[in-house]
């Protein structure tokens, strides 16, 4: 009875062993195949989306060259000015050419100054014109062709810089404005609605500066400012010549200074020699006479020495 309780107690041993292998044989060979099944679809996986990224970003997390960039419009300001030389009595007639050319291209004038002569012929004319910026270069080369251009001068600043800085300047402010109206709306005392209002009051008018400096941004990138100048020929404003700098320029301007000092003195020295003249021949005679009469010899004055002995007084012949 006891060796039929061991036997079954062994054939029970054989047989959970039997099972857990079975198990474990099985286990392994699910997992194979589900391995198996999601290796072409490993797209789909949710590490697939890091992969991705990874594709897109780089493993060090910078974008890659054919990652989608934020696209930023530049902001250019742009100005110039040239100098156009016109035929005689055809200042004004080109004068108003110009105008036609700028309200062609959808610009204006901004100011004007002219000059006549005593006839009341007009012989120069400047003017500011406000012209698209798109339309910059097409302007130049009109104006150009007014007459003979003598010089010209382009210049553009990039602001981009400024005006996303402004821009996100401006949200932050509007969303710190709708927080103080909620602070205002759940105000209670009076104390608590004066300085939420003075706070609300003093942000409002910060926003007012950012919004005038955007227009400004926006009108000075959106025209562009083109100074024209129209002179008949001969008569033509020289161009002032670009500032320049460094050791020659440094030498240039001390030299400049040092014979501007001395052609200074110079004058001082002309001016002054017919006075120095006039003293010296007036001055050396008196200081020689001067000291003539220092080197005279004073003659001496014989002074009286002390009294003497008082001699004895003669006798007389019949005194005894």
């Amino acid at each position: 009875m006891t060796r039929m309780r061991a036997s079954a107690a062994v054939a029970g041993v054989f047989l959970t062993a039997a099972v857990l292998l079975s198990g474990c044989g099985a286990s392994g060979g699910d997992s194979s195949s589900s391995s198996g099944a999601a290796e072409p679809g490993r797209a789909d996986a949710p590490g697939s989306v890091q992969g991705g990224a990874e594709s897109k970003t780089g493993t060090d997390g910078k974008a890659a060259p054919g990652a989608d960039q934020p696209t930023v419009t530049r902001a250019i300001i742009k100005t110039g000015g040239l100098v156009v030389e016109v035929g005689n009595d055809q200042v004004s007639n080109q004068r108003q050419k110009a105008i036609g050319i700028v309200n062609g291209l959808r610009g204006q004038v901004s100011s004007e100054d002219t000059n006549s002569d005593d006839e009341g012929r007009i012989t120069s004319a400047n003017l500011v014109l406000k012209v698209p910026t798109a339309a910059y270069d097409s302007a130049i080369e009109k104006l150009s062709g007014l007459g003979k251009r003598t010089s010209i001068h382009q210049e553009s600043t990039d602001v981009t810089e400024q005006v996303v800085d402004v821009g996100s300047r401006i949200a932050s402010q509007r969303a710190s404005l709708e927080r103080m109206r909620a602070l205002l709306a759940k105000a209670t005392s009076i104390g608590e609605i004066v300085s939420v209002e003075s706070e609300l009051t003093r942000r409002e008018a910060d926003l007012e500066a950012l919004l005038a400096k955007q227009k400004n941004l926006a009108l000075q990138t959106e025209l562009a400012t083109l100074s024209l100048t129209l002179a008949e020929k001969g008569k033509a404003p020289e161009t002032e010549k670009a500032e320049d700098h460094g050791f020659l320029s440094g030498l240039r301007g001390g030299w400049d200074a040092f014979t501007k000092t001395f052609a200074a003195l110079a004058t001082a020295l002309g001016a002054m020699l017919p006075f120095l003249v006039a003293i010296a021949l007036i001055g050396y005679p008196i200081w020689r006479l001067r000291a003539r009469f220092r080197r005279a010899p004073v003659p001496a004055v014989a002074t009286a020495g002390p009294p003497g002995p008082t001699p004895p007084l003669p006798k007389h012949p019949d005194s005894h």
